[in-house]
């Protein structure tokens, strides 16, 4: 995943302590991302420490008695470490100065930034329950963590801690004796797109290591995260039965600053399609209509390759 065009390692990817790793948070209500009214902070601490959840909660919320040792970060509001300011996706640079902050993507969908690159240079601004604490990033070890959100979901509501983990890791370093071949079978499964409607286009890729000699210990370790890398999707229109407009026309080129791409662990890739922006796309005057025949077309890179796909095709009706 990119962050304002800075690469970032899912937290399920199995990322390794020098690494950036995107912690990212889906706020759902009713079946639909929806931005709740506060995100205070988001603070880490150590799993082992903390097995079960009233070390870390008081009732709902994350409690007053957390010590300043137990506290490895803290992230605050992206505009301004030290809290009370807009979450601003534009702030984040990959830089000490802006590496702290949560970020807002899409509606419901927010991140914030572990930066194992920066390492202790990063810090963050601690101010739960009157406190003034600048934290100095410690999460810089192999092993199990927990982000620990602290919203308020509704306005008129309380404000209530939601407990997710991560895991860091070793820096995998495999030592071949020949080059990985990779065979990689692509699937889109996404056939059908109503008109105004604002869906995922699913793409599987199942991924194989052709070469008869590597062990499957080896093989099993390239399961566990996802080699795509700089994934970008083109869109065309198809234009049939037309004799004076272009067979196809660019609707979205590759772009690798797309937010709305996203690699699961199992290398499924995902490319948010907003339909509803057709009616005013700027090529839309060589279009045999908007509904009708699209192609879709993916491109990434696995070690020294970079691949271009088939084109997938799909209808919008």
């Amino acid at each position: 995943m990119q962050l304002n065009g800075v690469n970032l390692v899912d937290r399920n990817n199995r990322p390794t302590v020098l690494s950036r790793v995107g912690l990212v948070a889906y706020f759902i209500n009713d079946g639909i991302f929806q931005d709740p009214i506060d995100i205070s902070g988001v603070t880490i601490v150590r799993r082992s420490d903390n097995l079960t959840p009233n070390t870390v909660m008081d009732a709902n919320v994350l409690t007053s008695s957390l010590t300043e040792d137990q506290i490895l970060m803290h992230f605050t509001a992206s505009a301004n470490e030290g809290g009370g300011a807009a979450l601003r996706l534009d702030k984040y640079q990959g830089t000490v100065n802006t590496a702290s902050g949560i970020f807002r993507t899409n509606p419901g969908t927010y991140v914030c930034v572990h930066d194992g690159i920066l390492g202790a240079s990063v810090s963050g601004f601690y101010d739960f329950y009157g406190s003034s604490l600048t934290i100095q990033n410690s999460v810089d070890a192999v092993g199990e963590y927990l982000d620990i959100w602290t919203v308020k979901l509704t306005e008129g509501s309380n404000y209530v801690s939601i407990i997710n983990n991560f895991e860091l890791f070793d820096d995998t370093f495999v030592v071949l004796t020949e080059p990985p071949v990779f065979n990689v079978q692509t699937r889109l499964t996404t056939k059908h797109i109503s008109l105004s409607s604002v869906e995922n286009l699913r793409f599987t890729n199942t991924i194989t290591i052709a070469n008869r000699d590597i062990d499957n210990s080896i093989k099993n370790i390239f399961k566990e995260s996802s080699i795509l890398q700089n994934v970008q999707v083109k869109i065309e229109k198809i234009n049939e039965d037309s004799t004076t407009l272009p067979n196809f026309v660019t609707v979205q080129d590759y772009t690798t600053a797309d937010l709305g791409i996203r690699v699961t662990s199992d290398n499924t890739v995902l490319y948010k399609f907003d339909t509803t922006t057709l009616i005013n796309h700027p090529n839309i005057a060589l279009f045999s209509g908007i509904t009708g025949t699209y192609r879709a077309t993916l491109k990434y890179s696995i070690f020294d390759e970079t691949i271009i796909t088939q084109p997938y095709y799909f209808t919008i009706s």
